[in-house]
């Protein structure tokens, strides 16, 4: 490889040209690299939405979810599915498939369309689209991935009318943001304009003996107050309106209450194309947004909430800073050891160069800008300069020694071309077990190693042939040549190095000793899987009591935003009540929400501390003694994605429904013991009572009802169960105009025989019982399955640093569960991700190891130094768990990662010496004296390479501000 550098020496003028035509051309590729959160990746997950309407949980799974379970399962179950979960409730079906990571989701989800037309869905399923008025499948494909994700989250507010406010959004500021290149979608949340709901009470319309559509045919066509609406008379003398229903003004049924910071507001979702810059895109964004807000009403402002671009700016802003404040440091270091200004800048020259070569090979392999490339820059700034500060150290040593600059350039490039030639390529080639690591890890971590590799070959390739080409200037010719004397360092270390030579025995002793004391830390220092990252969030859920209507659940919700009002640590909060028709809508459905369940999701100020805010606002809310379960925690800007944090996911399956519910509430009180647990959940299927209420054709006949009046009362028996928009009546205030909505009354009913003398009809009315069968039936809740097989879900999550060890005491806990016959618990979630990371990861360790070994006996053409020198690299995990367990941090992905980077640096180090040491040993000098001849001449550059790369790294391993996804955890 020195010829390298005799070819760069040729023509010095040319050889500096081309290195500033590269950097021009890098810094070009640079600008047109994506910039992102996250590395681009293809998550192998879908999932497939199906409502059918009015269906009961049992329906559900007979006639959708078992069908589509099937399907899928006979397809993909020996083709890369690695799960598939679902949940079926009232009118739902949700399935979830993950998949093997590499799998090609778009292939899968074509070949999944096309099995599903081959499904004979129920007409109600079929149809389901016609009566929506729109053309989403049912059932729907719908791919989980990071785009996902909104891009950015807008507020719209005003002095006026929510649904007036949505009209605004929809005509004025949606088709433009539409029409921004690289949105995918923009959606709106919440506006629905209020109803007048008219609730009707069926114990005091069986007193009255008013009937449904008694109540309809009696209203006026409009009123202009509540009160005369409530005073209608019915029909039957000395009863009114008020006497058997509520009248109330308030948002529809499937409606939701959107809020931010406490005010009313219309929420906007955007989404980005899979190919789109998210940078870029929301600049493009807010750009529209500018023109948009000049031609919007006074008193219309559309605000920010949540723009993921502000993270990722932020987050690569932070890591340029931790780049450059750690190249800074490792270039003073160089200054201290050779006490040349002109031999520090030489060496400096390396980093930014190399990282711009870094930048042209990342644009060559279609690899972005995200923060754990850039945290890969970060971390290998130090090592980038690693080559040249040994270049330039023998360069330096021999012209100091009286050569001149050819014969020092040539000469020193003889002597370490070869070592750190070596030592650079089996560095990279420790990344390269990376490519078969697989799972998350291994997609997030595989453009982090392409990032290094790229950043230490465009080293090598400075040191080689810019560096010497520049050397000319290391020393002014004035200079006086001096013969150079050992230092204190060096002093201290040869004194040190004999004592050990003569102490070989007890050296080793004492380092084996080290080693297992060390590698017996790993209990003590912990595990965990990888840090979170994401923009400082809080998520509060609010369940009240079933049936607790919209406007109540909003009223508990405000109680809650007044704590967070005067908070200094808030930056932003947006609430959300009750459920719409959206997918959003839908989803939450499913999970149980509906006009009883709110959520609030709190953006903080990056200066908060999260834990302390949660815990905080959680007692707080407590105080409030609300009639509701609430749930405070930690949110992610990444939607559950399961990129870092740590949380839990066990499902016990089954083949008997009691069996499965009663062993998955054992585990859930086991589970509760356990410290380092928060957030314990589980969709436990519960069987809850049903009112069945069908109507009967003969029985209908036998009370003397024609056809004409038996198809007026099938409507109105729809009525009485689901309710509906009654078109004939209205009121209007002012100048605003609100439908009227009759509540249906089956929800409200509280048995057979109150149900059985409920009125249908009119004028001429009968007793419901006289014209249907009406029975009370148990049904599920829900009904869960994994893998086809009844399964119930638990999770949690993890609060501690040590998730290893919590995940060793969730298994013990199932370990402790008496035998079930049937039954089965199996762990997914961080307990999986761990293992499976682990594992990989270890064996992708080994396998690194012995490439970097078979690399270093090609290079070096010797079996035995290549044993010494690996001999080396497990006494540095030494110092890396002593390191951990002194800070009290885990040993996780990122710390695996890590000890990846430790023995490229324990390489180095070892091969540049013992390649000298092999030199002087063939010119003639004994094993000890070449040891302390070759330990003395390149003490220095050791110290230096290790030096600069250790403080290089602080920055880094500090961890300040967002972005600290790989600073400890």
């Amino acid at each position: 490889m020195w010829r390298l550098t005799s070819l760069g020496l040729k023509n010095r003028l040319v050889t500096i040209i081309i290195a500033l035509i590269i950097a021009g051309t890098s810094i070009w590729a640079l600008t047109g690299l994506k910039v992102e959160l996250i590395p681009d990746i293809e998550f192998p997950f879908l999932s497939i939405v199906t409502v059918y309407p009015d269906a009961d949980p049992e329906t559900v799974v007979k006639d959708v979810t078992s069908p589509i379970e099937k399907s899928i399962w006979d397809r993909w179950s020996n083709n890369g599915l690695r799960q598939i979960t679902s949940t079926s409730s009232s009118g739902f079906s949700f399935i979830m498939g993950e998949f093997e990571f590499g799998t090609d989701m778009t292939r899968v989800i074509e070949t999944i369309k096309a099995d599903l037309k081959e499904i004979a869905f129920p007409a109600a399923v079929t149809n389901y689209p016609k009566l929506r008025g729109d053309n989403a499948p049912n059932p729907q494909i719908i791919p989980i991935n990071m785009n996902m994700i909104p891009l950015v989250v807008l507020s719209v507010t005003g002095e006026m009318p929510v649904d007036q406010l949505k009209s605004i959004a929809d005509s004025q500021i949606l088709p433009g943001l539409q029409q921004v290149t690289g949105v995918l979608r923009v959606d709106t949340e919440g506006g629905q304009a209020d109803q007048i709901i008219i609730a009707p009470d069926p114990a005091l319309m069986n007193l009255y003996g008013v009937s449904m559509s008694q109540i309809a045919a009696s209203l006026a066509p409009a009123y202009d107050s509540l009160e005369k609406m409530a005073g209608t008379q019915l029909g039957v003398p000395g009863v009114f309106l008020k006497d058997v229903a509520t009248v109330t003004k308030s948002p529809p049924p499937l409606s939701t209450i959107t809020r931010t910071n406490g005010q009313p507001s219309v929420g906007i979702a955007i989404t980005k194309t899979d190919v789109a810059n998210t940078v870029e895109t929301a600049r493009a964004i807010k750009s529209e947004l500018a023109r948009i807000q000049t031609q919007l009403p006074v008193g219309v402002n559309v605000v920010s909430v949540f723009d993921q671009s502000e993270y990722i700016t932020a987050s690569i802003n932070s890591l340029w800073e931790k780049a450059i404040v750690g190249g800074v440091l490792a270039i003073i270091i160089v200054f201290i050891f050779l006490m040349a200004v002109r031999a520090s800048l030489i060496t400096a020259i390396s980093i930014p160069l190399s990282v711009l070569i870094c930048f042209l090979g990342m644009k060559a392999a279609g690899v972005t800008i995200n923060l754990l490339t850039l945290s890969a820059i970060s971390i290998a700034v130090g090592r980038l300069i690693d080559d040249s500060i040994v270049m330039v150290e023998v360069i330096f040593r021999r012209r100091k020694m009286g050569q001149g600059f050819r014969e020092a350039a040539l000469g020193g490039a003889r002597e370490v071309a070869n070592p750190i030639t070596t030592a650079t390529i089996a560095t990279v080639a420790i990344f390269v077990p990376l490519l078969f690591v697989g799972g998350l890890v291994g997609e997030m971590f595989l453009p982090f190693a392409l990032t290094v590799t790229f950043a230490m070959l465009g080293s090598l390739l400075v040191a080689l042939f810019v560096v010497p080409a520049l050397s000319q200037y290391l020393i002014s010719r004035q200079t006086p040549v001096k013969e150079p004397k050992d230092n204190w360092y060096q002093k201290f270390y040869v004194g040190s190095l004999k004592w050990t030579l003569a102490h070989r025995a007890l050296v080793i002793i004492l380092s084996v000793i080290l080693l297992v004391g060390s590698l017996g830390l790993i209990p003590l220092v912990g595990t965990s899987f990888m840090a979170g990252m994401g923009e400082k969030m809080i998520e509060v859920d609010i369940q009240m009591p079933p049936k607790t209507d919209i406007v109540t659940t909003s009223a508990a919700a405000a109680k809650i935003e007044a704590l967070l009002a005067g908070n200094e640590f808030v930056e932003n909060f947006y609430t959300s009540v009750g459920t719409g028709t959206s997918m959003q809508g839908i989803m939450a459905a499913i999970a149980g929400g509906g006009s009883n369940t709110a959520s609030i999701e709190i953006y903080l100020k990056q200066n908060a501390d999260v834990k302390k805010e949660v815990a905080a606002l959680d007692e707080a809310i407590q105080k409030l003694g609300l009639n509701a379960s609430v749930e405070v925690s930690e949110g992610n800007a990444e939607g559950g994605m399961g990129i870092g944090g740590a949380g839990v996911s066990l499902h016990v399956q089954g083949k008997d429904q009691d069996n499965v519910t009663r062993v998955a509430g054992e585990l859930v009180e086991k589970l509760k013991e356990i410290p380092g647990l928060s957030d314990i959940s589980s969709d436990l299927t519960t069987v809850v009572p049903k009112l069945s209420i069908v109507p009967d054709l003969s029985k209908a006949l036998s009370a003397g009802l024609s056809f004409e009046q038996m198809a007026q009362m099938q409507q109105e028996f729809y009525l009485m169960l689901f309710g509906g928009t009654l078109p004939n009546s209205q009121f209007q205030s002012g100048d605003a105009v609100y439908s009227v909505y009759l509540k249906g009354v089956s929800q409200d009913l509280v048995g057979v025989e109150e149900a059985r003398a409920l009125r249908i009809g009119f004028p001429r009315s009968v007793a419901l019982g006289d014209v249907a069968n009406i029975s009370v039936q148990s049904i599920p809740s829900h009904i869960s399955h994994t893998d086809t097989t009844l399964s119930a879900s638990i999770q949690a999550n993890i609060t501690e640093k040590n998730v290893g060890a919590v995940n060793a005491a969730i298994q013990k806990a199932i370990s402790a569960l008496p035998a079930t016959p049937g039954v089965e618990v199996k762990a997914g979630g961080i307990a999986e991700q761990m293992q499976e990371t682990f594992s990989n990861m270890g064996i992708a360790i080994v396998v690194a190891i012995f490439i970097v070994f078979l690399i270093v006996i090609l290079m070096m053409r010797s079996v035995l130094n290549p044993v010494i020198i690996m001999v080396s690299l497990p006494l540095a995990v030494i110092g890396a768990f002593m390191g951990l367990a002194l800070t009290g941090y885990t040993l996780s992905a990122s710390a695996m990662m890590g000890l990846l980077m430790l023995v490229g640096i324990v390489l180095t180090n070892a091969i540049v010496l013992i390649t000298l040491v092999e030199e002087l040993r063939r010119s003639g000098k004994s094993v000890s004296e070449a040891l302390i001849e070759g330990g003395k001449t390149r003490l220095r550059p050791i110290m230096m390479t290790a030096l600069t790369t250790i403080i290089a790294m602080v920055p880094m391993a500090v961890g300040w501000g967002p972005a600290s996804m790989l600073a400890a955890e």
